[in-house]
């Protein structure tokens, strides 16, 4: 491999124009797009990291992808090479010690950002932080609901309306809710797509997670963890965002439909711990 001091200086200027062109066209047209999107405060920051997750991906994909076309061009064997050895090569110092460097640089950058957004003061967090979360938003109080798995199916509680409990999960616009997610026997996950919330359900366990909707709207419930036989038909399409005033109503109608039950349901608690009904022995 004949030296050319030009080779560097070459594969910078191709990888400059490439990145130029292409950086830009990810975050400012592809950004927009990434999930999931901003029907909630932790949907849109969550989009935002993962916008600029991208944009610092795509130079840093396009420097490697470059550098090996262009090694595989200009350095591939030629048929007069054929059966020599390469050239012996023990590494550059510099080469590694700016790689390195750029590397430290971009994942504290990276991991700083994203944790500040995380526990960045009104923000809270759209994924589980157990039963004392790091991250609270601030502001008002926030509407607590129960979310309880079971094989294979969701229930939601209420209990600052008497410990509704209904298959429905509906959440009031521009206020914050607080999940309360447990299980009742094996692992499951709670994750509302579009939304922005995933927490795992689990016996024994309570996680806390937060979120704040922008706009009614339908979203989608759906079990994320393997969780038996019928897990891919754990979901959940009744559910919705609501204005404060539709959300009034449709609590009104659940209390009315389901007073009958209420008084047979257990205290509300943040876990259950069911009784067997045929003990072993």
């Amino acid at each position: 491999m004949p030296a050319n001091p030009h080779h560097g200086r070459r594969i910078l200027a191709i990888w400059f124009v490439l990145a130029a062109i292409a950086t830009p066209l990810v975050v400012l047209v592809g950004g927009p797009h990434l999930p999931p999107q901003d029907a909630t405060v932790q949907a849109e920051h969550q989009q935002q990291i993962n916008t600029i997750l991208a944009g610092v991906v795509t130079p840093i994909s396009l420097a490697i992808i470059v550098y090996s076309l262009y090694a595989l061009v200009t350095w591939r064997s030629r048929q007069s090479d054929a059966g020599a050895d390469g050239v012996l090569l023990r590494g550059d110092r510099k080469v590694v010690t700016w790689w390195i460097v750029a590397n430290v640089i971009i994942v504290v950058g990276v991991v700083a950002y994203g944790t500040y957004d995380w526990i960045g003061p009104g923000v809270g967090s759209g994924s589980a932080q157990g039963p004392t979360p790091l991250a609270r938003p601030g502001g008002e109080k926030p509407l607590e609901v129960q979310v309880i798995a079971q094989q294979w199916q969701f229930t939601f509680r209420y209990p600052s309306y008497g410990g509704l409990a209904t298959p429905e999960l509906m959440i009031p616009e521009d206020r914050y809710v607080e999940f309360h997610v447990t299980s009742l026997d094996v692992v499951h996950s709670f994750w509302a797509v579009s939304l922005g919330v995933k927490a795992d359900a689990v016996g024994g366990a309570d996680n806390v997670v937060y979120v704040r909707a922008n706009e009614p709207g339908p979203f989608r419930v759906q079990c994320s963890e393997l969780c038996g036989l019928y897990h891919g038909q754990m979901y959940q399409v009744t559910s919705a965002v609501l204005t404060e005033a539709d959300f009034a109503q449709w609590i009104a109608k659940q209390q009315q439909t389901y007073s009958d039950i209420v008084p047979d349901l257990p205290p509300y608690a943040h876990v259950y711990s069911p009784t067997p009904v045929n003990l072993a022995g």
